[in-house]
């Protein structure tokens, strides 16, 4: 995209965001005037870090899905398709039924190490294939599905059904601010290695023998995603929960306007993500009030027909 035009978009895109942002902090259960937003205490102490959290799940989530696709080559792959963010709620589910703490640092902690064992079974299964984008994709929906199911399983017999639903659809209405210190740290980790790696990463767009004869060792690479990706999941399943279809949405439609650019794509899908989080929350906490119910069943209103348009796209 040339950089005239990629700057407007950039620049509308912020400018949207922030009025998204500023009705988000005005309506709520009792409404906030404009000149009293940053001096009501409602609006600094909990929809201030909400808001915050709203970003930094947004971050995460569209730069895991770019990354992703841009490993599998495939549109419809996202952090779920690696079976990590069902790792995460399986690990999670294991806690409660066994009635163990669950505060924030340990949530974050376990929800780690089963995005993390997940993404081990996953590389395991696949390693004779050489990691092929296919099987990588086949081997972690079949993961995904399978651990899904089993904490589900877990999760009823528990007779805790409340605190996963909780985790399954993904909800912002839990955020603490340990939360979001969590993922504001987890985030910059994240950014510092895509900075540091990002002129090997995005040589994998021209394909795996063009990458390698550039000197780049794929699967280090291809293992580097995997990593940068688990880690996000461990932090925002922990956090708030799975939040579905943004890390789809958002890449998949930055790349129809910037092309093969990649810092465009990551800037572009970062602020798609937010402004799709913040708005759904938005409806999320205001369409039926003062009742809410979770950011993430919009997601899913959403992201079903639009995965089904991709599908169909594709199949033509």
């Amino acid at each position: 995209m040339p950089k005239k035009r990629f700057l407007t978009v950039l620049l509308s895109l912020v400018f949207s965001l922030l009025i998204l942002s500023l009705l988000y902090l005005m309506l709520g259960n009792q409404n906030v005037p404009l000149d009293q937003l940053f001096t009501n205490k409602m609006v600094t102490q909990l929809r201030l870090p909400r808001l915050l959290s709203l970003y930094l799940t947004g971050f995460l989530l569209a730069v895991s899905g770019f990354l992703v696709q841009l490993m599998t080559r495939n549109p419809i792959a996202e952090m779920a398709t690696l079976g990590i963010s069902g790792g995460s709620s399986l690990a999670l589910s294991i806690v409660l039924t066994l009635g163990l703490s669950t505060n924030d640092g340990i949530s974050v902690l376990i929800s780690a190490i089963g995005a993390f064992v997940a993404l081990c079974l996953v590389m395991l299964l696949t390693a004779r294939t050489h990691f092929q984008p296919l099987k990588v994709v086949l081997v972690g929906t079949s993961v995904g599905l399978f651990t899904t199911s089993l904490a589900s399983s877990l999760t009823f017999a528990s007779h805790d059904t409340q605190a996963y639903f909780r985790w399954i659809v993904g909800s912002f209405s839990g955020i603490t601010q340990v939360k979001v210190w969590l993922m504001a740290l987890v985030s910059l980790i994240f950014l510092l290695l895509l900075f540091i790696f990002s002129s090997q990463i995005r040589l994998l767009v021209f394909g795996d023998e063009l990458a390698r004869s550039l000197g780049v060792s794929v699967n280090q690479v291809r293992l580097l995603i995997m990593t940068l990706v688990a880690l996000a999941s461990g932090v925002t399943v922990a956090s708030v929960g799975v939040v579905s279809f943004v890390g789809l949405i958002a890449p998949h439609i930055v790349k129809k306007i910037a092309r093969t650019n990649f810092w465009q794509n990551i800037f572009l899908s970062v602020l798609v993500g937010m402004f799709l989080l913040v708005g759904a929350d938005l409806i999320a906490r205001n369409l039926f009030k003062p009742y809410e119910f979770p950011a993430g069943s919009v997601t899913m209103l959403l992201g079903a027909p639009f995965f089904l348009w991709v599908i169909s796209k594709e199949a033509k």
